[in-house]
């Protein structure tokens, strides 16, 4: 991060900048991480196969299937359009797959609603972040122990206080927060609930760029600190592929290029030509 570059972005952003910062020490690794859920390393955390899925008689997703390792990030990007969140949310439960199957830890998931599937392991990390307006970032965080308590893996409730002491006011309704506190407010929640699967759908939107590149890497720094497996659609394509581990292209509801070299595809010329060209490179 270049603190110079941002400088002139005011004092709002400043403030983002030290919510950020701190994030990752106040929420710490989970006890444990995920691996209660069952996932081991090497092997799939989260399996998509053959899915297809779209609203009412207009298809998205057309056979897709991908991988996503233990403690693996996948990067998910490709033109608007591309049915890009529509595979989260066929992921999370919050849409129904017409073909194909889900896999959690080796688990069967299709069949099972959006919140069994919360209760199972995946955290969804929506568009803008989801955060409570009239509740404190400690209720959140409160909550999110509650949900891992219940999982029966524990939740990591150690850092509620010194996390919520980087707001404005720890008993202040979320709703006040700003944009970037919003979002890192949303991970952190997500994070205590000490899931396996993470689905992040464009944390970085409608944030400072600066703001965006800082929650980014924190967002990547917490998961490997943590094993977790991170399937992230994201538009700020020169910022998610360094930090992936993975990336695949979806194009017309189909993967149409997966490497396990990232930072390559922003070679030049190499996303347009994979994009437009119809070239499949790994």
């Amino acid at each position: 991060m270049n603190l110079e570059r941002d400088r002139g972005r005011g004092p709002r952003v400043a403030r983002e900048f030290s919510v950020l910062r701190r994030l990752r020490e106040a929420v710490g690794a989970g006890p444990g991480g995920p691996g209660a859920t069952g996932a081991q390393a090497g092997r799939p955390a989260l399996a998509v196969q053959g899915v297809s899925a779209g609203y009412g008689k207009r298809e998205v997703l057309r056979g897709v299937s991908l991988e996503v390792l233990q403690g693996e990030i996948v990067a998910v990007i490709g033109p608007n359009g591309a049915g890009k969140s529509t595979l989260l949310k066929v992921v999370a439960g919050l849409l129904p797959a017409s073909q194909g199957h889900v896999f959690l830890c080796g688990d069967d998931v299709t069949s099972l609603p959006a919140h069994r599937r919360a209760h199972a392991g995946i955290g969804y990390m929506i568009q803008g972040g989801a955060v409570f307006p009239s509740l404190t970032p400690d209720d959140h965080l409160r909550l999110a122990s509650l949900v891992a308590r219940r999982r029966g893996i524990g939740g990591t409730g150690q850092p509620l206080v010194p996390f919520s002491a980087t707001f404005p006011s720890r008993h202040g309704p979320a709703g006040l927060l700003s944009g970037g506190q919003r979002q890192a407010l949303a991970v952190a929640s997500i994070l205590a609930s000490n899931p396996a699967v993470l689905l992040c759908d464009e944390p970085s939107a409608g944030l400072a760029p600066g703001v965006a590149r800082e929650l980014m890497e924190q967002i990547a720094l917490l998961s490997r600190e943590r094993a977790l497996s991170v399937l992230w659609v994201e538009q700020r394509v020169g910022d998610v592929l360094p930090l992936a581990d993975r990336a695949v292209l979806l194009r017309d509801g189909r993967p149409a290029a997966e490497t396990s070299s990232p930072r390559e595809w922003l070679g030049d010329g190499v996303l347009a030509e994979l994009t437009f060209g119809g070239a499949t490179r790994g």
